[in-house]
This record gives structure tokens, sequence and C-alpha cells, in this order.
């Protein structure tokens, strides 16, 4: 089977190339853990340092619905044993905070995910939902590229252009092989400059490090057979592409038309600072979204085990 074949036909697939994951390939992922380190990904979405959202994406709100206060007040009385309770919601952007994209979450040209038409959206996703991956579980081998790596440290400029041949590299330094169904997570120090700007500066001129849309990366991830993309940025790629300036190529290419996973705002830092101490980048990623039927992402606190 041709690697355009192969990628034709998991695009079509509601889940995309995670429908190709099987027993053998979970337990490959699994006998990658040698310590039982755990590194969690996701971002704290209240509290002093959350994740950035998009300025036009609405502010996430925790709400409380009982608290001790309703017990002092007398609105609420103790049950049987003089036992209370606190009880809360929370309103969520799908795509806010550390999350990842369903299959069906892009449009081009009037359709989604597999040539369905755009019509199937409305009022909801009614084919590639978040919901798909969500029964399925993302379990594999995650493989952490840490571009921040070489030089300084510092965090890769906003408008990097991330190449295949620099992923290469940085893969050759760190002796890593990428095998089929692995799960790629790029560190570009982006989330850190979030955390030392604040928002205001951070989306001022806003442009963020990533991939760069170009034929050699799509031949890349189809001969690898890479199962996904995951980065410490808002959208794994650069937003704009400077030569075509179409907006977020990537996602239409490599989510969209190759169901390629894609995992976005997962901070990296702690995990790097371990990787680079013992050498090993590779590791178990697990990642398991809500079953939010007819959603087109979910929240995630993504696992690295190693």
């Amino acid at each position: 089977m041709t690697a355009d074949h192969a990628a034709g036909m998991t695009a079509g697939h509601a889940a995309g190339r995670l429908a190709e994951v099987g027993p053998a390939d979970r337990l490959r992922a699994l006998r990658s853990v040698r310590e039982g380190k755990v590194f969690t990904l996701g971002m704290d979405l209240f509290g002093r340092t959350p994740a950035p959202r998009y300025p036009d994406s609405p502010v996430p709100l925790h709400i409380v619905y009982q608290d001790w206060s309703h017990y002092e007040k007398g609105t609420l009385h103790p049950d049987a044993g003089n036992v209370g309770w606190v009880d809360d919601g929370v309103l969520l952007n799908c795509h806010g905070g550390t999350h990842l994209d369903a299959m069906g979450h892009v449009i081009v040209d009037g359709t989604i995910a597999g040539g369905v038409a755009a019509s199937s959206t409305v009022g909801g996703l009614a084919h590639a939902d978040v919901a798909e991956i969500a029964r399925l579980g993302v379990l594999c081998r995650g493989v952490l590229v840490d571009l921040c790596r070489g030089g300084d440290g510092s965090p890769l400029a906003r408008d990097h252009q991330v190449s295949v041949g620099e992923v290469e590299a940085c893969l050759r330094d760190q002796d890593v092989e990428i095998e089929p169904g692995d799960m790629l997570l790029l560190r570009t120090g982006s989330l850190e400059r979030y955390r030392s700007e604040g928002s205001v500066a951070f989306f001022t001129d806003y442009s963020e490090p990533g991939l760069s849309c170009e034929e050699d990366l799509f031949e890349w991830v189809d001969a690898h057979r890479v199962l996904g993309i995951g980065s410490d940025t808002l959208a794994n790629e650069l937003p704009r592409d400077p030569a075509t300036h179409e907006q977020f190529c990537l996602h239409h290419h490599l989510l969209r038309d190759r169901g390629l996973q894609f995992h976005e705002v997962l901070w990296l830092a702690e995990l790097a600072a371990d990787c680079a101490a013992d050498g090993r980048y590779v590791g178990l990623y697990v990642a398991s979204p809500l079953k939010l039927v007819g959603a087109s992402g979910s929240p995630v606190n993504p696992l690295f085990v190693k």
C-alpha cells in the first residue's frame, strides 16, 4: 500500500489515523515505560497561571453551586451524620487550554474529513466528532522533540518556521528513531514565553513558532506513518503561512486530509528537563478526551510516562 493510498483511507475515518492503532501497537507503547515516572502535560484552566486562549474566545468559567457558605447562611443543612457537600461546574471552550481536535474540526471548500459535506456540522458534528476519538482513546508511543535544546535553550522566535530537516536533526541529536504510530511532541518554548510576557504582550502581533506548510512535511509524516503532532503552542503550526498566506494550513493538510491527531497547548517544560537529564525522549503517551457527542474538540490532560 502506498503512503498516499494509506493516507486517503484513514483520512476518511471518523478518528483518522487513530483507527489504525491496534493492540500490538499499544503493547509496544507500554514497553517504552521503564521507571514509572509520570508527567502531566495539561495546563491549569483556572488559578494564577491559566492556559492561554485566543482573545476572541469565551472566558472559561468555574461556577460553584454550593459550598460551606451555603451551610453558614442556613440555605442548606447538613445531611444525616452532619455531612455536607461542595458542588460546582465549568463552562469551557472545546479548544481552550490543553485540548485535542476532532477530525471534523476543519472545513475546506465546503467539506470536512472524508469529503463529508460541511452541512453535517450544523448544530454539532454529525460526523467525525471528538467522541469518535474518545471511544478509541489515544495510547501510543510519545516522542519529545525538544527544539529548544540547542543554543541557549531560549524559546524559538515567534515567527520561526520549523522545517522537517530541523525535526530530523533534533531527533538524531536525541538518538531517537521515529516508529509508525508515534505521537510527536514539539517543544518550542512558546508557553514559557506566554508565562513570562503575559497575555497582552503575547497576543500583540500574534504569531507562534511552528511547522511550516511544505510538501516535504506531508511526505515525511506519510512515510513514517506518524500518528499525530502535539506542541506547546495553540495551533502546532505558524498561524499564517508566509509563502501562501493561508491560515492554519496544516490543520487543512494534516488533520483534515490525512487524519493526524492534533494536540495543542501542552506544557512540556518539566518533561524536557527530565529527558535532558536522563537522555530518554521516548515514553508512553496517553490522552483521553471526554465523550462530547457532536463536539469539535475536547479539553484533555495528557500523560507522558517514562
